[in-house]
């Protein structure tokens, strides 16, 4: 089964079956209150809490969901402005299962760190990244701040002004601001966490689209320090770690590239090749997951459609067999 979020105009969660059905076509809600502009998706195994980005502007939060099926009902607001001024249109979120959660956020451009209770329903903004502190000793950053941005002031922000800007070849992230709307136009997209094992250790890393820069970037969770960045790509969004295998949706393609290893001063430069998708996708890629049995789904939201596709990546069929309701975000395969 699969939950989709949608772009605007579907406001709840829908579940599919694996073969693109529509379920409960008459009630199709997930979720027991509707959200504006829901992004991403996760559901914790330990607790089996579903959390949901919310990223409209007035709201701007993350929900904890309590349920099991197709039904969830909210527990609590698990982050919101109140509590952190770097939660600000949230897009993306990661867990280390180490306590931690990580929340891109697209008008305040920075990735932040929370602590997660220990009964999983609140974040708390974690101390801002020593390597953030120790660049900038006397600099003001937003709460919980990990990754910064490359600049501050920025429109529909105002929790931005003044606040330390951090240059792009130090770690900062990219920007884009429509001058004409006087709004970020483009930011900081997702974030996905890994635990690399490497010389007997384990090593968390956190993965960062960075979409203005045209640039994957790989962060110390634990620092906040930048280890490495990709090749150029041409606006990365979405990504997906599977097995060792990075996964990106960069406009209408798919990227993918072994997940790297920055500590390692003999590993090769990071390098993203294209998957060799059959049929190519038709438009712009969003969300992305591979189900039980390896096929591979590719959102395609400017044409309202998923596409699947065998283990190896060929035989792409239009998974539904009409359009979706609405531009489909992102992707969550629950097995069982």
């Amino acid at each position: 089964m699969f939950f989709v979020t949608f772009h605007q105009t579907v406001s709840n969660v829908y579940a599919y079956d694996d073969n693109g059905n529509l379920l409960n076509p008459d009630h199709p809600n997930v979720l027991d209150k509707d959200g504006a502009e829901l992004r991403d998706i996760y559901l914790a195994a330990s607790s089996g809490y579903l959390y949901v980005v919310e990223g409209g502007k007035k709201t701007s939060k993350v929900h904890c969901y309590q349920g099991a099926g197709t039904s969830y009902k909210q527990l609590s607001d698990f982050i919101s402005p109140k509590h952190a001024n770097s939660i600000d249109h949230p897009f993306a979120l990661a867990f280390d299962g180490q306590g931690n959660c990580y929340v891109s956020n697209q008008d305040t451009n920075v990735v932040a760190a929370l602590s997660v209770s220990p009964d999983g329903q609140k974040g708390t903004p974690e101390t801002v990244a020593r390597y953030l502190t120790a660049l900038y000793p006397a600099g003001t950053f937003l709460q919980g701040a990990l990754v910064a941005s490359a600049q501050n002031n920025l429109p529909n922000a105002p929790q931005t002004k003044g606040v330390q800007a951090v240059p792009k070849e130090l770690g900062g992230l990219a920007v884009e601001l429509d001058a004409k709307k006087n709004k970020v136009q483009n930011s900081v997209r997702d974030v996905a966490f890994y635990n690399l094992a490497y010389n007997g250790a384990t090593l968390p890393l956190l993965f960062v689209a960075d979409e203005p820069a045209g640039l994957v970037r790989v962060y110390d969770p634990g620092t906040g320090q930048l280890l490495r960045s990709s090749n150029p790509l041409t606006s990365p969004v979405h990504l997906l770690i599977a097995g060792s295998t990075l996964y990106v949706g960069a406009g209408s393609q798919v990227l993918s590239s072994p997940v790297p290893n920055p500590y390692d001063p003999q590993a090769p430069v990071w390098v993203f090749t294209p998957v060799a998708l059959s049929p190519a996708p038709a438009g712009a890629v969003s969300g992305m997951a591979f189900d039980s049995q390896g096929n591979f789904h590719v959102a395609v939201r400017t044409k309202n459609l998923v596409v699947k596709y065998d283990a190896n990546f060929q035989h792409g069929t239009n998974w539904i067999s009409t359009p979706m309701p609405d531009n489909p975000e992102f992707l969550l395969y629950l097995s069982g």
